[in-house]
């Protein structure tokens, strides 16, 4: 109905005689995507636009919001935000000087963990249910607080009773005993559409639903307030610092670490990602300051591929959705280890699990030659997969597992499962 109604509006406003074919295929596809492109939108505010406008949005409904967003609507574009949100961090000396003090993030091998570890416990909260009722892999954590139940509970359709799914609030209790934050106006500026006040209310509402669980006080009581309380914090806070500058450095490597040196690739990679940030950042992480152009060509990059993708681009299907874990409640026998496995994997492969095929063997053994991978999956980069009661810093892995359990059951208001608690065995 919609897109009968859309070829309608454009039949009127063009006569369709005077048209070529190749002319009236273009536009024929760019109704076709304007009416695909926007249906999660009207989706969101349809069903969620009530409760909104009465100030009523709860966390479980705001999770739901953000995870449509990092799932299909724009995740790229917001996992690069939540990316240069941790990275900006590392611009206040109070907090990079504990990072470096850490000595994780004192050489690449180490910072390659220590990236991967905040990834997934984000996604996690993102998507899967609260009320469960950026690190050796920070990134773990990340993914886990994004895209599992904030609840607790699986919302599969058809079953009477949801299935406790621990995963959200193992997470944020695992980040509790280690640490994160979060940011999107770099989202905002180059997504293919701005988000709407609702979205951003979303993101609002979960965060503060995920700062609470992780103790913080006196957190803002609304988007404004926060926002002036952030610029007022970086003000007093970000000033140069040299562990700044070496927590940025060994980050960025990471991060640029598949780009060729071929060509001066890999330094104009390096270039750009200084001139991506704001001048008070760079200026704290000293690091010089880029040309012009190269500020302008990242700027015009990034709003042209937002642009071809809101006009060219039809929507991720359901089935095809963007995140660093899988959505599924992982299943475990008693006895058994609640190993997980994320779907993307840092250059130094930690979680990815060694391949028995001869294919995938020489698959792994290509990427390393092709410099995107530093390594072949191993024991030492925890092939059979991570748990997130043991992530953190190697030298944490068995602290802290009772505290985390107890944290989770105060969160969730239940017990976690058995499953969930089994002893780590040597691997």
């Amino acid at each position: 109905m919609a897109f009968s109604q859309a070829l309608e509006s454009l039949s009127a406003a063009v006569p369709w005689h005077t048209l070529t074919i190749p002319s009236i295929i273009l536009l024929s596809w760019l109704s076709i995507v304007r009416t695909f492109r926007w249906r999660r939108y009207n989706h969101i505010h349809r069903v969620y636009g009530p409760k909104y406008a009465a100030g009523q949005l709860t966390p479980e409904e705001a999770q739901e919001i953000v995870g449509i967003l990092t799932r299909y609507e724009m995740p790229l574009i917001l996992e690069y935000a939540l990316a240069f949100a941790l990275f900006k961090t590392y611009g206040i000396p109070s907090i990079s000087k504990i990072l470096a003090a850490t000595k994780e993030f004192k050489s690449d091998e180490t910072v390659s963990k220590r990236y991967a570890d905040v990834r997934h416990p984000f996604s996690s909260v993102r998507t899967r249910p609260l009320r469960a009722s950026f690190l050796k892999h920070d990134n773990d954590h990340l993914a886990t607080w994004v895209q599992c139940p904030i609840s607790g509970y699986t919302t599969l359709e058809g079953i009477e009773k949801p299935v406790q799914d621990p995963r959200a609030n193992l997470a944020i209790a695992r980040v509790n005993y280690l640490h994160s934050q979060y940011n999107i106006k770099w989202a905002e500026k180059y997504g293919w559409r701005a988000l709407s006040p609702l979205e951003s209310h979303a993101m609002y509402v979960l965060w503060v639903e995920v700062g609470k669980r992780m103790g913080i006080k006196d957190i803002p009581e609304s988007e404004e307030a926060f926002k002036a309380w952030v610029e007022d914090y970086e003000a007093k806070n970000m000033v140069p610092a040299q562990t700044n500058h070496d927590v940025a450095t060994y980050t960025t490597n990471e991060l640029i670490y598949p780009v060729p040196h071929a060509f001066g690739l890999k330094n104009f990679a390096r270039k750009l990602s200084i001139a991506a940030l704001e001048d008070n950042v760079r200026v704290a992480m000293m690091q010089p300051e880029q040309p012009k152009y190269l500020r302008i060509f990242l700027d015009s990059l990034l709003k042209f591929t937002a642009w071809q993708i809101r006009y060219f681009h039809l929507p991720r299907p359901q089935w095809n959705y963007y995140g660093q874990i899988k959505l599924d409640l992982p299943q475990f026998e008693e006895g058994q280890e609640p190993l997980m496995t994320p779907l993307y994997f840092q250059p130094r492969p930690w979680y990815k699990p060694e391949s028995t095929w001869l294919i995938g063997q020489f698959w792994d053994w290509f990427l390393v030659k092709a410099g995107k991978h530093a390594d072949v999956p191993s024991k030492q980069f925890k092939s059979e997969g991570y748990r997130l009661d043991t992530m953190g810093p190697l030298k944490f892995e068995n602290a802290g597992r009772e505290e985390v359990y107890r944290m989770a059951e105060r969160l969730s208001g239940c017990p976690v499962p058995g499953a969930w608690r089994t002893l780590p065995r040597a691997h």
